[in-house]
């Protein structure tokens, strides 16, 4: 024998092993797999077992295995049956339920009952396994044209009543799944506790348990069933999926994305299922798997929704020709009921974020215009009002900047200091010195003295609304600015130019206005303390002393950025 297997070669073992390992695969297996929705594994198995072992019980399994499918093939269990009926001299009875299955499965629930009647009748009602798989036909669908739980409850009630083995969790799973079908959750809790002492099967029976929890709405026992089931079977699919609708109910769409990909992963997902978890991926932007994913789908479903998501998706990662197009391409084709105010939104952020220099302000525009679109028609999911403002102030359209600022502080009537201060910069950038002006009053208002700039900026606009204004009428708002400024802030650079400002002003008001030379003199002093170079200052000192004063020379402040200064907050 050890020459004989050294003389193979290591595909040759490989090969005998694998056929060894197929061989070896059981019932079972295959059982488990089909639990888990793994359902190529499951039907690779039980095809397997019927080509190795061509008897009634694997043909019954091949058949369940085609009636279990999301999409059960009747043509195929109908075939399985039949043969394993006829594999029998006596025809067997649980092939005999499989082919009345398939009629209750095709709609036929009368022409099942009948079938099923006879059969019990022929078996004088005491074969347990007969009964068990009658009821499990009932339940097998969760579709009420193709189940009947109360068939389903009195046909496994029976089996139990006559089991002579009582460790089979299978009858207590199967009548937990008939009250579930009846939402009678009370009942279907009991038969999976008894399940559950059976000491087998657990990842299946918590799983059941966590949707009865689930349809019941008590979702922290759901989420602990789940996370039994998982604990007992990490491979266990299915808890993943019903663990990422709970974290969907609580809005926690990382982790609901996280566990519909790892039911991905584990299962033989559909394309329902794949085209969930993009939406999740999208809603927590993961626009590579998401993408990665609806491409695996994009040619297999006909919903139009997936132009939507690709649309969707290819807007985020700044593909937005593309994305406008597919989005577009599901208005088109989805019925008006099913349009939403973000797809408007999301062709609107596509239009602005086109990189094409020549039709900026084209697409700009449409942008705009979409996005507006969005929220008249309600959309709370994006602030489009940032967006629109960021268009704006790129391409330095101030007017239009101001009042969208209005437009927004009028919506929403909970303006905030910022907002006063980016509506009065809007409005200085604009020439509108007098609006801002008044915007700047409810900046210091609302600032409460926090943040003293807003004094500076509304000193320059009192100036520029009025160039020849000889009241000096900026002079309180200046005097209110020095006063409130601590002494520690003296030393910063930025306090240093606004206070060089404020006294600069008011020098000149004292020598102009007030007549006062001593003050004047005593302000362009403090100028020069703050700003050695200030060229006005040293020219009203050198006009007061009549001689020149001491100092280098500067260029004039440059008024191009009228506020100066951002916004705290």
């Amino acid at each position: 024998m050890n020459k004989i297997l050294r003389s193979l070669s290591v595909s040759a073992v490989a090969v005998l092993a694998l056929t060894f390992h197929t061989l070896a695969q059981t019932v079972q297996d295959g059982l488990r797999n089909l639990d888990a929705e793994r359902y190529n594994a499951a039907g690779t198995i039980f095809n397997q077992l019927v080509a190795s072992a061509p008897t009634a019980e694997n043909y019954f399994y091949q058949g369940y295995y085609f009636l279990s499918l999301p999409e059960p093939d009747l043509e195929k269990a109908k075939e399985a049956f039949t043969k394993g009926v006829e594999s029998q001299k006596k025809p067997d009875p649980l092939n005999r339920v499989g082919l009345g299955a398939v009629k209750l499965l095709s709609g036929d629930k009368a022409g099942a009952k009948a079938d099923f009647d006879l059969i019990k009748k022929d078996t004088k009602n005491k074969n347990s396994d007969v009964l068990f798989r009658i009821g499990d036909a009932y339940a097998i669908s969760e579709n009420p044209k193709f189940n009947d739980p109360a068939e389903a409850v009195l046909n496994i009630q029976a089996a139990l009543d006559v089991q002579k083995v009582k460790n089979n969790p299978d009858y207590y799973i199967s009548l937990a799944k008939a009250y579930f079908l009846k939402n009678d959750g009370g009942p279907a809790m009991t038969a999976l506790e008894n399940a559950l002492n059976m000491g087998q099967k657990t990842a299946v029976i918590h799983t059941l348990m966590g949707r009865v929890w689930f349809q019941g709405k008590s979702y922290p026992k759901a989420q602990q069933e789940l996370n039994e089931a998982i604990s007992a079977d990490p491979e266990h699919a299915p808890a993943y999926f019903y663990l990422s609708s709970i974290f969907q109910v609580f809005g926690k769409y990382d982790l609901a994305a996280k566990n519909a990909k790892l039911y991905l992963d584990k299962s033989e997902p559909s394309n329902e299922a794949k085209l969930r978890y993009v939406k999740l991926a999208f809603t927590v932007k993961d626009y590579d798997n998401a993408s990665t994913v609806l491409n695996e789908i994009f040619d297999k479903t006909q919903d139009p929704v997936k132009y939507r998501l690709r649309g969707y998706t290819q807007v985020e990662k700044g593909e937005c020709a593309e994305g406008i197009k597919n989005i577009q391409e599901f208005l088109k084709q989805a019925p008006q009921d099913r349009h939403l105010p973000l797809d408007y939104g999301q062709i609107g952020r596509g239009y602005i974020c086109i990189k094409d220099d020549a039709n900026k302000a084209l697409n700009d525009s449409i942008g705009i215009t979409y996005m507006e679109k969005a929220i008249e028609l309600g959309d709370t999911t994006s602030n489009y009002m940032n967006d629109i403002l960021a268009v704006y102030k790129a391409a330095k359209r101030w007017d239009k900047l101001a009042a969208t600022y209005e437009k927004v502080m009028a919506t929403t009537g909970k303006a905030t200091a910022p907002d006063y201060y980016n509506l009065a910069d809007a409005y200085m950038r604009s020439k509108e010195y007098v609006k801002a002006d008044s915007a700047l009053s409810k900046t210091i208002e609302l600032y409460k003295d926090t943040w003293l700039v807003p004094y500076i900026i509304k000193a320059r606009a009192k100036q520029y609304a009025n160039p020849e204004d000889s009241t000096f009428a900026a002079a309180p708002v200046y005097e209110k600015y020095l006063s409130l400024v601590p002494e520690a802030d003296k030393a910063k650079d930025a306090t240093k130019r606004y206070l060089a400002e404020a006294y600069g002003y008011l020098g000149v008001k004292a020598l102009l206005l007030d007549k006062d030379t001593a003050k004047a003199k005593e302000y362009m002093n403090l100028v020069l303390t703050y700003d050695p170079a200030n060229q006005q200052a040293l020219k009203v000192l050198e006009s007061i002393n009549g001689t020149p004063a001491s100092g280098g020379t500067a260029a004039p402040a440059n008024n191009n950025n009228p506020s100066g200064s951002s916004p705290k907050g």
